[in-house]
C-alpha cells in the first residue's frame, strides 16, 4: 500500500533529522514565495486542492514570521540578497526573503500590514494584467466551474473534452487535467479555450480580476514603502517556452517599463511565469541574462541560497509556502535543507 505524501511529510516532520542536512542543504538562506493571503479558512469548504495550496492564512504568515525570528533569521530584500551574493560575507546571518507572485489584492489588505507590524521586507511580482484589469483569472473560474457541475464537457476547434465531475475526486483530476491542458497550450490557443469556458458556463472573467487584483493606485502606494519591492512577471503571465525570443522580450520588458512609469522606481528583479523545467530552461534564462538589466530573477525550483548562486541569478531557486502544508515544522523541513535534499536527488545547487 502506498504512503501518502502529507503521510510522508508528517512522519519527516516529527523526526529529528534536520541537523543532519543543515551543514549542506540549508544554504545561505531561502527566498520564500506565496501567492494569496486569506482570512482564516472555512475547513468544510469545498475547494480543488490545488488552489487552496496557493492561499495561505493571515494567522500562518505572522506565526512564520514569528518562528524565524526566534529561529534567528534575517529578513532582508532582494536588493540585499543580490548585495550578498556579489560580495559574500564569512560570517552573515541566515536570510529569509518572502516574495508574493501575480499581485493579488490581498498582498496589500492582509499581508502587507503583517509586514509592516514586525518591519519585514517582501516583494510582489507584478504580473501587469491585474492592475490593468485584463488578467485571465481562468483558474478561479475553472474551480468555480468543476465544484457547481456534476459533468464537464467542451469542445474548442477540433479539440473536445468531457470528464465525469460527480465527487470530489474526480473534480480534482479533471482540474488537473484542465489545467494542464491550459498552461502547456499556445496563447492563442489558451484564448480560445477560456472563451469557451465563459460562453459555455456563464462566467465572466472581468469579475473575478476586479475582485481579486490589485489596481495601480495600490501598487504604488505599496512601492512607496521602502519595505515593498515591486518586481517584474511579465505582462501577461504567458507560458513562455510557447514563446519566441521577441514576444518573451516583450513581455519581459514591457512589463519592466509600464511598472516603472507607474512607480516611478527601477524595476530590477523578475520572476518567470510559472517557473517550472516545464516551462523555464536554459533557452529563456539566456534570453533574460542576454538581453537585460535585471539584477535576478527567480524560477519556482525547489531549493535554498549558496554563495555559488552568483553565478546563476537569473535562475534563483525558491521555496513555495503552500496552503495545504501550514505548519511550521514542515516549513523548517525546506528550510533546513530536508526537502530540498530529497526533491532534488541530494543535489545542493539548484538551477535548471
Amino acid at each position: 500500500m502506498a504512503i501518502s505524501k502529507s503521510t510522508i511529510l508528517k512522519i519527516l516532520s516529527k523526526a529529528p533529522i534536520g541537523f543532519l542536512f543543515k551543514p549542506f542543504y540549508s544554504g545561505e538562506g531561502s527566498i520564500l514565495f506565496m501567492h494569496k493571503v486569506v482570512l482564516n479558512k472555512d475547513k468544510n469548504a469545498s475547494r480543488i486542492p490545488l488552489m487552496a495550496a496557493n492561499e495561505i492564512e493571515v494567522d500562518f504568515l505572522e506565526k512564520m514570521i514569528l518562528f524565524l525570528k526566534k529561529k534567528k533569521y534575517e529578513f532582508i530584500s532582494l536588493d540585499e540578497l543580490h548585495y550578498r551574493l556579489e560580495n559574500p560575507e564569512k560570517k552573515s546571518k541566515k536570510f529569509i526573503v518572502f516574495t508574493f507572485d501575480d499581485g493579488y489584492k490581498d498582498n496589500l489588505t492582509l499581508a502587507y500590514p503583517i509586514f509592516k507590524k514586525h518591519n519585514v521586507p517582501f516583494t510582489i511580482y507584478l504580473t501587469n494584467c491585474y492592475p490593468n484589469k485584463t488578467a485571465k483569472l481562468w483558474w478561479y473560474m475553472l474551480e468555480d466551474i468543476l465544484l457547481e457541475n456534476t459533468i464537464f464537457s467542451l469542445k474548442v476547434g477540433d479539440l473536445f473534452v468531457e470528464h465525469s465531475c460527480k465527487t470530489q475526486k474526480e473534480k480534482e483530476n479533471t482540474f488537473g487535467k484542465l489545467r494542464t491542458l491550459i498552461i502547456s497550450s499556445a496563447p492563442e490557443k489558451q484564448n480560445e479555450i477560456i472563451e469557451a469556458l465563459e460562453k459555455k458556463y456563464s462566467k465572466s472573467l472581468q469579475t473575478y480580476v476586479e475582485n481579486e487584483s490589485l489596481n495601480w493606485d495600490e501598487v504604488k502606494k505599496l512601492s512607496e514603502d521602502s519595505l515593498v519591492t515591486i518586481g517584474g512577471h511579465s505582462l501577461n503571465h504567458l507560458t513562455f517556452n510557447k514563446l519566441n525570443k521577441e514576444e518573451i522580450l516583450t513581455e519581459v520588458l514591457g512589463s519592466k517599463q509600464e511598472i516603472e512609469k507607474n512607480i516611478d522606481k527601477e524595476v530590477a528583479h523578475f520572476a518567470y511565469p510559472f517557473g517550472t523545467s516545464n516551462e523555464i530552461n536554459q533557452r529563456e534564462v539566456e534570453i533574460l541574462e542576454e538581453n537585460t538589466n535585471f539584477k535576478t530573477a527567480t524560477t519556482t525550483r525547489m531549493g535554498n541560497i549558496f554563495l555559488d548562486h552568483k553565478q546563476s541569478c537569473f535562475a534563483l531557486p525558491r521555496i513555495q509556502v503552500l496552503g495545504n502544508q501550514q505548519n511550521l515544522s514542515i516549513l523548517n523541513l525546506y528550510l533546513t535543507g530536508v526537502l530540498p535534499a530529497i526533491k532534488n536527488r541530494f543535489k545542493k545547487i539548484v538551477t535548471l
